[in-house]
């Protein structure tokens, strides 16, 4: 079943992501909620007015206290075909502590996904999304956060999904995925493990305000500190032309993308323009022009 990315199939998924980032600024404006695209979205907003060429998803910055609003308006208002996929929810989608923006009635399965999980059924066939990344407050003992809230977002994702068994791959890998299977089998024994180890991470990630705000969202360390920066060189934000819509960047988005990529201006070299490779897209009913 695996494919490869066909220049249609790359336009339909990218097509479908400008919808969602559409209608999800829209609700945000409506709603007085305060966000920034972030990570590649803010690289292809800068440097090519849209989508890197080869890109195949959306990232999303906000507070913390703004996804707090955020869920409230997927909670009570009509919000079509987007639906808001928190880790704390009962979501077999959910595989990240960070919250997801999903297209209903479509379905995204990398090959990376499909290759990592034993999984059946629909919480299989997650559909179309993209990231939310929270930002929170920093603190003076960053480093010690870090290490702490990566191993809780391992231990996440190893309940939420079985790890396929590597055989094939040498011994390292082979006790790895053991490992991870494992706990899968331990966590289980407690079907609220995940609302707990969430709750775990918040207290960990969850500081008063100051004047510099932090992303321990992602599973990249480097990413993490490089997302440090000060909470007024975030906002107010400042709006930029992406695809056929507009979108929002920290107003020091210069200093935040070097932060991360050093000279983002520069593409990079052929071999490093990836995408998640697709091992099966469907697109549902979605109506193309």
């Amino acid at each position: 079943m695996s494919e490869t990315y066909t220049p249609d199939m790359l336009e339909k998924i990218q097509f479908i992501l400008t919808d969602m980032m559409r209608q999800f600024d829209r609700i945000c404006k409506d709603n007085g909620i305060e966000y920034f695209v972030c990570f590649g979205t803010a690289i292809g907003a800068v440097r090519h007015q849209g989508f890197i060429p080869w890109d195949d998803d959306i990232d999303i910055g906000m507070m913390r206290t703004e996804y707090d609003k955020l869920k409230k308006v997927f909670e009570t208002q009509d919000t079509g075909n987007l639906f808001l996929g928190s880790p704390d929810g009962d979501y077999e989608w959910q595989d990240k502590i960070f919250p997801k923006l999903y297209y209903k009635d479509t379905v995204f399965i990398s090959e990376s996904w499909n290759n990592d999980f034993e999984k059946s059924g629909e919480g299989y066939g997650r559909p179309i999304n993209f990231d939310i990344f929270l930002f929170d407050y920093a603190d003076d003992n960053t480093e010690e956060i870090i290490k702490k809230a990566l191993k809780i977002k391992r231990r996440y994702i190893y309940y939420k999904f079985k790890s396929r068994l590597i055989k094939d791959q040498g011994l390292v890998s082979f006790i790895s995925s053991l490992v991870k299977r494992l706990m899968y089998d331990f966590h289980h024994k407690d079907p609220d493990k995940s609302k707990k180890l969430y709750e775990e991470y918040l207290k960990l990630v969850t500081h008063p305000g100051n004047d510099y705000i932090i992303c321990y969202d992602t599973l990249v360390p480097s990413d993490i500190t490089g997302s440090l920066i000060r909470y007024d060189h975030s906002f107010p934000t400042v709006t930029m032309k992406f695809e056929d819509t507009e979108v929002q960047l920290q107003n020091g988005y210069d200093e935040a993308l070097t932060a991360i990529y050093g000279d983002y201006m520069k593409l990079p070299p052929e071999d490093q323009r990836v995408a998640h490779k697709p091992y099966y897209v469907s697109f549902g009913d979605y109506q193309f022009p």
